[in-house]
């Protein structure tokens, strides 16, 4: 890898990343996480894993819902982003 991709934050090479998987572009991307004060959209938490913030998006519409920490997006993504599902979970949580 070139100095120059060494030379970049984490945020930077995140956002070349979503380029060619999302479409996104690396600006639109690095707003995101600055709206976000860098932190996850849900939990708030500054990310801990080595690629940073995920760019949480809608499977069936490819739209970019948010900027989202590995525990947030993996459990969202774990309830199938059902929000029925995630409300039931919610509900038994404070039943508990």
């Amino acid at each position: 890898m070139s100095k120059y991709w060494h030379s970049k934050s984490r945020e930077e090479k995140q956002a070349t990343r979503v380029r060619a998987m999302y479409g996104i572009e690396p600006e639109e991307y690095l707003q995101m996480h600055k709206d976000q004060q860098g932190g996850c959209a849900i939990c708030g938490e500054e990310p801990t894993t080595k690629r940073g913030l995920h760019l949480d998006h809608c499977h069936e519409t490819g739209k970019v819902r948010g900027l989202l920490c590995h525990g947030c997006n993996t459990g969202i993504g774990s309830f199938g982003d059902d929000p029925e599902l995630l409300k039931k979970a919610l509900d038994y949580l404070k039943e508990s």
